[in-house]
């Protein structure tokens, strides 16, 4: 009994020495358990902002709005708040949230950079109740949706707020908190 103990050991010992054994992470994990986010991801995360951002505003006579590109902590707009107000336009587009017997418009993006540049301003989340209002006038809406994106480290965090042009008050915030890839990341660190 302890000859055959002996026998299968060595031949064990034989088939691991001809293994190649890796250590690090294989492929096949990383594809099954994949951290990297897709467009469907993004396209959800602002479809909820919406849903909240627009939940309770009925009583808002609201036929246009102007979707602001997002901007960080420096007030600087990324490629993620370009991107992000792009899905969140799409978003408010695909679906009127405010009232079901009106036609929902949103300011196009060439004409709010047009305003932008005569009322010589630039991406922000606070801007003042005159600028507000100005925006407001030159591109006939009667919100302003402004964004900023937060990297906590653990996670990425989108803010909106809707603001009533007239009066300047925050009619309704949002907050979503994205999965911090480094897709996500880098589209934040590049302006």
């Amino acid at each position: 009994m302890d000859i055959r103990k002996l026998f299968y050991l060595l031949i064990i010992s034989i088939f691991i020495s001809g293994c190649e054994v890796k250590l690090g992470p294989s492929q096949f994990w990383s594809k099954v358990f994949r951290t990297q986010t897709d467009s469907n991801y993004y396209k959800n995360k602002s479809e909820d902002l919406v849903n909240y951002l627009t939940e309770n505003i009925e009583e808002y006579e609201i036929n246009k709005v102007t979707v602001m590109d997002l901007v960080d902590e420096n007030e600087e707009s990324p490629i993620l708040g370009e991107y992000l107000s792009s899905r969140v336009v799409e978003a408010i587009t695909k679906k009127y949230y405010f009232r079901a017997d009106k036609i929902f418009r949103v300011a196009q993006k060439g004409e709010v950079n047009a305003v932008m540049k005569n009322l010589n301003l630039k991406p922000s989340y606070s801007y003042n109740k005159e600028e507000i209002r100005n925006m407001g006038k030159a591109l006939k809406s009667q919100a302003l949706i402004t964004g900023k994106i937060t990297d906590l480290g653990t996670n990425i965090d989108v803010h909106l707020t809707l603001t009533d042009v007239m009066s300047g008050e925050v009619i309704a915030s949002a907050t979503e908190h994205l999965t911090r890839t480094k897709f996500a990341v880098e589209m934040l660190r590049h302006h």
